[in-house]
């Protein structure tokens, strides 16, 4: 699992979401924008994980979040505690392998953040360490980051440098901002994105690092980078103004691709495409592309019936997966996609909703699974997820009557559950919700594990029967062996 606090969203290991601050289109599904868009700063709420069978107790009801964990009796947990923070400094985020053998934490105090890893501090602090800019890699073996020192002239915040590192070892340093990590799909390989830290910024300028080697810079705007399939190559776009590239390891110069016309709330002629990829940089199966497929398997492609911002109220968007099109809906969110690349699930605007009401984002909403509308309707879109096989699907209502759904059948009226993993045979589910003060707690078979600040991955014991996972409370970093 991943980072779990009140701004995390965890991993994989059994799954993940990732603690980091994503631009605003990527987190609402839309094809991304320039980057004068704003960026946002994931604020997802904390996570634990529940090993739970799809039936109901006695004690399940609605909870809004503040005392969900009242709701499961306490489990048998040992605790060995690995390290002690100042209690003056405030833990900002922090990841860690469930056995705790690889972490990191970034804590802050004044203006002034650093990194410790594996109990020990980097000797130097930084300005800023960004949670989109560091990452500890899909198999928890090292740990990417950057950390940012501010430099400000009459023009700005214009000469923001960036140091790049590879857990304790340094890279190189570049002058940028909004630095973004990435990683293959089986985390052998990495890249780090470093666009301008100033539009107008002069000299070398938009840097891509692969690998810790520069591969290419000059381009503006470097974003939605991936490597391809086989991980052998890579491609980014980049975005200057209206004109659209594309970057590739093939060539030493970009692509021109097209001229866009400039459209309202940030529209592009793209289709998004979304691909299988274990990297859990957008919630562990999906990657939001554009209308390039550059080595890519598994792609699933949305397209939209019309671009034109005053055909916004008849607009229809349809998912085009392995060469089939399926339905029309207003609206598609959060595309999932199996392992195999066999099967498919989203979220969609419900079909038999009429007028500005029904269709509005964030109204009522269905589940599509392999094209065929499975579940609700609901009071609006929750999370959906998908099995590693594709044969069971879990999902969450919207927070007006909060519940989670395993394969259609009613799991826990539980508010504020943010993740869900699946043991290694796909038998028991596992979900993260929030606790009272916004502190998380871990639930296995049915038992809740005491609160904590933040949590990092979760991973099942052989026996599939006990989680373990690292956590921090009052500052200090802690080992968790929770068992029923």
């Amino acid at each position: 699992m991943t980072p779990v606090d009140g701004s995390g969203y965890g991993y994989q290991l059994v799954t993940r979401y990732y603690a980091g601050a994503l631009p605003l289109e990527v987190l609402l599904g839309l094809p991304m924008i320039r980057r004068t868009s704003l960026f946002l700063s994931i604020a997802f709420f904390s996570s634990c994980v529940v090993l739970a069978q799809p039936k109901l107790t006695a004690s399940s009801r609605p909870s809004t979040g503040k005392s969900a964990e009242k709701l499961f009796p306490a489990a048998h947990v040992v605790e060995r505690p690995i390290f002690s923070f100042d209690i003056a400094r405030n833990i900002k985020q922090m990841d860690a392998t469930p056995d705790a053998s690889h972490w990191y934490v970034v804590d802050e105090f004044g203006q002034w953040r650093r990194v410790t890893i594996d109990s020990q501090q980097v000797p130097h602090e930084f300005h800023d360490i960004p949670p989109g800019g560091i990452r500890l890699s899909p198999k928890g073996d090292y740990i990417i980051w950057t950390g940012l020192m501010r430099g400000y002239t009459r023009l700005g915040f214009d000469s923001t440098t960036v140091y790049l590192y590879k857990d304790m070892a340094p890279i190189d340093h570049y002058v940028s901002d909004y630095p973004v990590i990435e990683f293959s799909a089986s985390g052998d390989r990495w890249a780090a994105l470093l666009p301008y830290a100033y539009e107008t910024q002069t000299g070398d300028r938009d840097f891509v690092v692969v690998d810790g080697l520069l591969a290419h810079k000059g381009e503006v705007y470097p974003h939605q980078f991936s490597f391809s399939h086989d991980e052998r190559h890579w491609a980014y776009r980049a975005t200057d103004g209206l004109i659209e590239k594309l970057v590739t390891d093939k060539s030493d110069t970009s692509i021109f691709l097209y001229k866009r016309t400039p459209l309202t709330n940030g529209q592009t002629w793209d289709a998004s495409i979304w691909r299988y990829t274990p990297d859990v940089n957008y919630n562990h199966r999906l990657l939001e592309g554009r209308d390039y497929d550059f080595g890519f398997e598994h792609v699933a492609k949305e397209y939209r019936t019309a671009y034109s911002s005053l055909s916004a109220d008849t607009a229809r968007r349809l998912i085009n997966f392995n060469n089939s099109n399926q339905g029309l809906y207003r609206w598609i969110a959060d595309v999932h996609i199996d392992d195999s690349g066999r099967h498919i699930a989203y979220f969609a605007a419900d079909p038999a909703a009429r007028g500005a009401k029904d269709s509005a984002n964030g109204k009522r909403a269905v589940v599509v699974y392999d094209g065929k509308v499975i579940a609700g309707p609901f009071a609006g879109a929750g999370r959906i997820f998908l099995s590693p096989s594709g044969a069971h699907i879990a999902y969450t209502s919207s927070t007006e009557d909060p519940s989670l759904y395993l394969d259609g059948k009613l799991v826990a009226k539980t508010g504020e559950i943010m993740d869900c993993v699946w043991s290694p045979d796909e038998s028991h589910i596992a979900f993260a919700a929030l606790g009272e003060h916004s502190k998380a707690f871990v639930v296995a078979n049915g038992k809740r594990s005491p609160l904590f600040e933040k949590i990092g991955r979760i991973g099942f014991t052989p026996d599939g029967r006990s989680v373990q996972f690292a956590a921090m409370r009052n500052n200090k970093l802690i080992k968790i062996l929770q068992s029923p």
